[in-house]
């Protein structure tokens, strides 16, 4: 990219991230505003909110169509689930709250040790991540907390995470699993393959995993398959278990922004950019989604119900990696729009016989789509700072210097040494030009705030 931006000789488009590529060719003059080409076709401006338009701006002018934005969050990823047997081996006892969920471990670590098929079992297993985020994820928003990557929102100010009180508890608790047997001991070095190999397996009494994954890697399937009768199961009625007596309404499930996390840039070199801005325009409609989604008539379908909705001859989940490509199917499509793909999908799935509906398009459905939020307030804090500018500098040796610590400090053998290793990241951070960091961000995230407002409202961030 550096190449190619140095030497002026573009695509006509290109697939990137907002990242400091994507300000720089803006800055150079490399890219197309596109407000011209959305007067002769409106169909951008017609699915993108007037908020995330305004946000995805620089200098006044919109240069990218956004892949995967939303107007309303839908869909879902990380959830808790169970082994189906080792459920109900230990009598089928309630998870509703974050001590359910310990105590939980503590029996299978106790009272389950090995697998039907004679396999050693983890109490609690977490999807791969060798800088503990992951595990951050499923514990800090229990604790009511909202993270974004190693920051927060403290006091009203966008800060370190490791200024907040309630983090150092969370990552005390974690400490506390692990000391106690309840997380594997090869966590942090676990590759994902690694990791699918133990779900697909069924090696975990709990799991804190992305559940959408069984219609990419099987997990669920796969098990099902070897194990008849049996399966994975998420947690009800709260996908994230208060801890400290909370009230799940007082808690953040997963969130989105509406501007989605990269998009198409058209350069300056394109000959006929009008065209380029239609078609991927196009794939904002619910028109490309059932297209894309489903194929062309006469394949997978002959005919339209009273809803407009395709009759499917053969469920989706049904469809062999043969038939999908055959037709060209994409049921992620890019730069697709959240809100028409979702809502397509899920009704889609809501015609099929009960036996025949996916479990994930239902629990991301039914289940997900209800404690999900969006916000766009934390939308671009650090993009202003340069990587070559000394609070660039800082953010990344700060930032590397935190995912080599932080594992470290999950895995202390004593809560004495893990808050002591704790003490020496803040430490660290403060004495590296972390306050300079968080006065940029934080300038921005106030300026966010102020255009569309902050939907941190209720718990422990209501006023």
């Amino acid at each position: 990219m550096n190449t190619l931006i140095t030497s002026g000789d573009l695509p006509d488009s290109i697939f990137m991230d907002r990242n400091q590529d994507y300000l720089r060719m803006i800055e150079l003059g490399l890219l197309q505003p596109l407000e011209p080409y959305m007067k002769k076709n409106p169909t951008m401006e017609q699915n993108l909110l007037e908020s995330t338009r305004k946000m995805l701006k620089v200098d006044g002018k919109l240069y990218i169509i956004p892949q995967w934005v939303d107007s309303y969050h839908t869909g879902g990823n990380m959830a808790w689930m169970y082994v189906d047997s080792i459920y109900k081996k230990l009598g089928s006892p309630k998870l509703e709250t974050f001590d359910d969920l310990y105590h939980y471990a503590c029996r299978v670590r106790d009272e389950v040790p090995k697998t039907v098929d004679g396999l050693s079992v983890t109490p609690v297993q977490f999807s791969a991540g060798g800088n503990g985020g992951v595990l951050l994820n499923a514990f800090y928003r229990s604790y009511g907390g909202v993270r974004t990557g190693w920051y927060t929102v403290l006091d009203g100010k966008y800060q370190l995470i490791f200024r907040d009180p309630l983090f150092r508890e969370v990552v005390m608790e974690i400490n506390k699993w692990w000391r106690e047997g309840l997380i594997s001991e090869t966590q942090f070095t676990d590759s994902s393959d690694q990791v699918l190999e133990k779900m697909a397996a069924g090696r975990n009494g709990l799991s804190f995993y992305d559940q959408s994954m069984d219609d990419e890697n099987k997990f669920r399937k796969i098990y099902m398959e070897n194990h008849p009768g049996d399966s994975y199961e998420m947690v009800v009625p709260n996908l994230f278990p208060p801890a400290k007596g909370l009230s799940s309404d007082d808690l953040y499930g997963e969130w989105s922004n509406t501007i989605g996390a990269s998009g198409f840039v058209i350069t300056k070199k394109a000959k006929k950019p009008q065209r380029i801005f239609d078609f991927r325009s196009f794939f904002y409609t619910p028109e490309a989604a059932q297209l894309l989604m489903y194929g062309p008539q006469g394949h997978l379908w002959d005919e339209l119900d009273k809803d407009g909705l395709p009759i499917l001859k053969k469920a989706e989940n049904e469809l062999t990696p043969d038939e999908v490509n055959a037709l060209g199917l994409w049921f992620w499509m890019e730069p697709g729009f959240a809100d028409t793909i979702d809502k397509l999908k899920f009704a889609m799935n809501e015609k099929m016989p009960p036996d025949k509906q996916s479990w994930v398009v239902s629990n991301q459905a039914n289940l997900q789509t209800p404690t999900k939020w969006s916000t766009d307030e934390f939308v671009g804090v650090t993009d202003g700072i340069k990587p070559t500018d000394p609070e660039g500098i800082n953010k990344t040796l700060v930032e590397d210097y935190i995912d080599q610590q932080l594992p470290k400090a999950m895995m202390a053998n004593s809560k004495e040494k893990a808050g002591a290793m704790l003490d020496d990241i803040l430490k660290f951070a403060v004495d590296n030009g972390i306050a300079a960091v968080e006065k940029k961000a934080n300038a921005v995230y106030q300026t966010n705030v102020k255009k569309i407002g902050t939907q941190l409202t209720k718990g422990r961030y209501a006023k």
